[in-house]
């Protein structure tokens, strides 16, 4: 009976452990889409999509490229238009947004399921009260300093200084949101129904060593 005790207490020691290390394995929202991670590279993307190059559309802008899918995938429990963005300023490009874009009777129950996963977003209206926007944040790194210190350490490593102060010079990363996504409500826009899915900063906190200068 003691024994069985003892190896009880070992395997919920073990538990602890394990689910304590898939807690740290990602930072921030996980991207909408299963097993993507920010700031996964384009191989480990398309991988995990079992997608090729046949099956988007590639166009770029400064460094960043956005691959375009051909085809729909589903997105916060509905099928939607998509393309994903990854930064080529460093030596390895990097996951660091998502674009989805749902039919317009998808769009209120895509903003529910947001809000059941996010909590309540802020809203900006129009000057007569009607939607412009929801925006989801998760917590900034000023509440997180381990992360900040992280974060701030890649930006001085490629050259940029960083502050504390809101009018300092250089960047004040404390204010960043881990991850962020912003769905569009106005109907007069011609993004209506689409979500920005921003995951930078956490793309920094999963791949640190992915940011490195280019030599």
């Amino acid at each position: 009976m003691r024994k069985c005790g003892l190896c009880f207490m070992l395997m919920a020691v073990l538990v602890l452990i394990f689910t304590g290390c898939s807690r740290h394995s990602s930072y921030g929202t996980p991207p909408p889409i299963k097993k993507l991670k920010w700031g996964m590279n384009v191989t480990e993307a398309f991988h995990v999509l079992g997608i090729s190059e046949k099956d988007v559309t590639k166009t770029t802008l400064g460094t960043t490229s956005t691959f375009i899918g051909k085809g729909k995938i589903m997105i916060s429990g509905r099928p939607a238009e998509y393309s994903l963005t990854f930064d080529y300023y460093f030596s390895e490009p990097v996951l660091i947004g998502i674009t989805a874009k749902f039919k317009p009777e998808d769009i209120e129950d895509v903003e529910q399921n947001l809000t059941k996963q996010r909590g309540q977003g802020e809203y900006r209206y129009t000057a007569i009260s009607k939607p412009l926007s929801v925006t989801w944040k998760d917590d900034t790194l000023e509440h997180n300093e381990q992360w900040k210190a992280k974060v701030e350490e890649i930006y001085r490593n490629n050259g940029v200084e960083v502050t504390d102060e809101s009018l300092g010079k250089g960047i004040n990363v404390g204010n960043k949101p881990i991850t962020s996504c912003q769905l569009t409500l106005d109907k007069t826009s011609p993004l209506f129904g689409t979500i920005l899915f921003n995951g930078q900063v956490a793309a920094m906190l999963n791949y640190p060593d992915r940011y490195t200068p280019k030599k």
